[in-house]
């Protein structure tokens, strides 16, 4: 069995390197995915580019049951990480989607301005990322993107919340904007801009959920009302359009691309998938061949007890026949005896 997980592990080649850049994760994630499916099944699927990853757990929990419960214990932990890396993937998918949805918005700006998407910055005590630097000539807005389709809930120390049949802390979202904020103002700052306004504005891009909002100093809005948020009146700043220039290369260049370490320890997952695989097949293996040698010893035993039958069945036969013969005899006397009769009459 040793071999056969080994042969497994060789066959996965996602997730090769130690760290991968934001806009490779989900790419990564997918052929993880992918992988496994391709060696559950094994060409069993005629449509496996449609398979995910908790097809692979059922099929290897019918697996399970079919081998008499196995490999509980291994499947129990492989179904927890499986449940753990699908939420990675749901999450970048949804956050791709809802990133989408807010820079179509922002296409509706009426002030001139210029759009920086997915801009990650550094420094010794922390690394974020901003979902978009939006600059106008009033002052530059932080746009921070939510695609959930839960209510949500920021209450007045800046805790974010979904709600739903009770209240789920996600974040303090006031820390985290505030932590955007200060490092786009050191880049700023160091640039010769430190003077610039800055604002932020947390955008949902569901408009059918409730979001109720007590913290004063975070701005909030639908993805609908995003370009007028940016628009709006009442803001004083005189950013020209040649600083606006200027202050976009200062960001551009300053964006880190740097590869950092996936929050999920991939490899372990790879090892645990490639025992309970080859556990699983290794019982399924003895468990056909048991059937198998079953099904020989019948067959062996066989023929002596069609023999018996057959002779049975022939013997029968033989009495059918001289029943039959018997009945014609018979038959033939009661009829000459019953025409002698008539002739006498």
């Amino acid at each position: 069995m040793e071999k056969r997980i080994e042969e497994i592990l060789n066959q996965m080649n996602s997730f090769s390197k130690t760290g991968y850049p934001k806009k490779e994760l989900l790419p990564e994630m997918f052929a993880l995915q992918q992988e496994i499916v391709e060696l559950t099944f094994n060409g069993e699927h005629a449509n496996i580019a449609e398979l995910k990853i908790w097809d692979v757990v059922k099929h290897l929990e019918q697996i399970n049951e079919e081998c008499g419960n196995v490999a509980d214990e291994k499947l129990r932990k492989f179904r927890d990480d499986s449940r753990t890396l699908s939420n990675h993937i749901k999450a970048e998918i949804s956050g791709i989607k809802g990133e989408y949805r807010a820079f179509k918005a922002l296409e509706n700006i009426q002030s001139p301005n210029r759009v920086i998407k997915n801009v990650e910055l550094s420094n010794e005590k922390f690394r974020t990322e901003i979902d978009a630097v939006v600059i106008t000539p009033k002052c530059l807005t932080i746009i921070e993107v939510k695609n959930t389709a839960k209510d949500i809930f920021i209450d007045a120390e800046g805790n974010y919340y979904r709600t739903g049949e009770y209240l789920r802390k996600d974040c303090n979202i006031a820390d985290k904007m505030a932590i955007k904020e200060e490092m786009l103002r050191a880049i700023l700052k160091e640039a010769g801009y430190g003077h610039i306004c800055i604002k932020s504005v947390l955008v949902f891009t569901n408009n059918g959920i409730e979001v109720r909002n007590k913290f004063p100093l975070i701005r909030t809005c639908f993805v609908s009302h995003l370009a007028y948020i940016i628009d709006e009146k009442g803001v004083n700043g005189d950013i020209s359009v040649n600083e606006m220039d200027s202050i976009q290369r200062v960001i551009e260049n300053t964006k880190n691309q740097e590869a950092y370490s996936f929050d999920f320890d991939v490899r372990r997952y790879q090892e645990d998938f490639a025992e309970l695989l080859a556990m699983l097949e290794f019982a399924k293996a003895n468990k056909q061949k048991a059937v198998s040698d079953d099904c020989q010893n019948n067959r062996d035993n066989t023929p002596v007890y069609i023999n018996a039958l057959e002779d049975t069945s022939s013997i029968k036969r033989v009495g059918r026949a001289v029943m039959a013969v018997t009945f014609a005899i018979a038959s033939g006397f009661l009829f000459v005896k019953y025409a002698r009769k008539q002739k006498n009459i």
